[in-house]
Formats: C-alpha cells, structure tokens, sequence
C-alpha cells in the first residue's frame, strides 16, 4: 500500500472510531431522567391566645393535637395551666400583654411606652418566672407599644438572653416588632390568619381554608385562635380530619421555626 494509501485509511479509522465511540451515543436514548425531590408537606402552627383565665381553659391543654398554648402570665390559672399542658407534652409560651392604641394608662402587669428599661425588665421577669416552661412570646393586643422601636429592642434583648422565640400576633400594621426580633437574631414568626374573629364553625372553616392555601404557597403558616367554645369544637372534632384531607402536617410553633430559618 503507497504511503498516501497508508494515511488515508488511518484517517477514515479515526473518524470511524470517534462516530461509534459510546462517549458520543445518542443521548437522548442513554441519559437517564432526573428524579424529582419529593415536594415537602406544608407545616401549619396553631396558637390559641388568651388563655388562663377560667377553669374550662384546661380543655386546650387536654387536646391531642400539636396546639401552642399562649397563656398570660398573671392570670388566676395561669401556672396550673402550663403544668397540665407539659404534663400533656404540649408547647406553652407567654402571652403578654401589651399597650393597645388608645390607652394610656400603666396598668399593673402590661408593658407601655411609659415603662423605663428597668420597669419593663422587671415586669418581663415576672412573667418568666411565672411560666419557666415557655419556650416563647407573643404579644397580647399591643398596637400601640408593638409600633415602638425601643421597648420592642428591649424586649428582643431579653428574648434572646433566654434563648425564647418571638411570636407577632400582628395587631397593627405598623408593627416593628418581628423586624426587631430578626434583627436581635430571634428565631421568629408572624401571624398569618387569625382563626376566629367570628367565632362560628362556618367562618372558622373558612379561615381555615385560607390558611391551608397560605401554607401550600409558602410551605407553612401559622394561625392564632381563642378559647372560644366554637374553637375548641372545630379542633376537637373538625380538624383532625381536615388537617389529614388536606395532606398537611400540624406542628408546635418552635417546630415550624426549626423550618423557616
């Protein structure tokens, strides 16, 4: 074979071997498709607000749902309350009463505008030693004082001091409250649906649905309810059934906050 004949068959084999070469096969036909994550489950905390004052208040602590209780630190059944509710394994936070708009007088008990640094510590103190199984806060009506960057300093400061998380109930739109806790580095949270502020099985129903829709946007979300008979109805009876319909997962809110950082 002449030396041109020579070259011109070792060309036509290295194209050959580099058209069969498996590295350039059809990928269409050898790539293996992607496996999807499984879409997470969206989580949904319950707090029910403004409780310890009555003796039917110990129904909430009875429940075997993951509801939050928020109990106010100076009321008659306050501390009997929490201890039922960690004997049932339940999450207990403080829920504290704060200057509304319109009001100003100091009462004993509520933190306001009018308090110094110390006065307000102490009163903060007072709650805490009151509820020790707190794992967190939320604000009691507070309009007014929640719109105050300085009180709502102190309070994070204290929050963080003890390792608790921050609830905004979100009584006013002008509240600086949750951009302070995250500012202090406070795990923390808003309210997102107040469950019934017509305390009637059909508008709870209603909010319900509309949190259910805010959770499977946004993966999870937290509603805020009241010792209200028609409540307690809805989440003795109603709920469970909801909650496994909807393929939704209800949690305590220190295990929503796990997943939202």
């Amino acid at each position: 074979m002449t030396r041109l004949g020579v070259a011109g068959f070792g060309a036509f084999l290295m194209i050959f071997l580099i058209m069969t070469s498996p590295a350039l096969a059809d990928t269409e036909t050898s790539s293996v498709p992607p496996v999807e994550e499984p879409k997470p489950v969206p989580r949904i905390a319950i707090v029910i607000d403004d409780l310890g004052h009555h003796q039917d208040h110990f129904a909430f602590a009875d429940l075997e749902l993951p509801v939050t209780l928020a109990i106010m630190p100076f009321t008659p059944k306050a501390e009997a309350l929490a201890e039922r509710a960690s004997e049932h394994g339940h999450e207990v936070m403080i829920h504290m009463p704060m200057q509304p708009e319109h009001h100003d007088r100091q009462q004993q008990g509520e933190l306001d505008r009018f308090d110094t640094k110390a006065q307000f510590i102490a009163t903060l103190s007072a709650a805490f030693s009151r509820l020790p199984q707190a794992r967190g806060l939320n604000n009691h009506q507070g309009s007014r004082l929640t719109a105050e960057q300085q009180p709502m300093q102190w309070l994070m400061q204290e929050l963080a001091a003890r390792q608790l998380y921050f609830l905004d109930s979100r009584t006013t739109t002008a509240t600086v409250a949750e951009a302070q806790a995250i500012e202090a580095g406070l795990s923390s949270a808003r309210r997102h649906v107040f469950l019934d502020n017509e305390p009637n099985p059909e508008a709870i129903l209603l909010e319900w649905q509309r949190l259910i829709t805010l959770a499977e946007q946004q993966g999870f979300a937290v509603a805020i309810g009241h010792p209200y008979p028609a409540t307690l109805e809805f989440l003795q009876t109603q709920l469970p059934a909801l909650a496994a319909q909807e393929s939704v997962q209800l949690v305590y809110l220190s295990e929503l906050l796990q997943t939202t950082k």
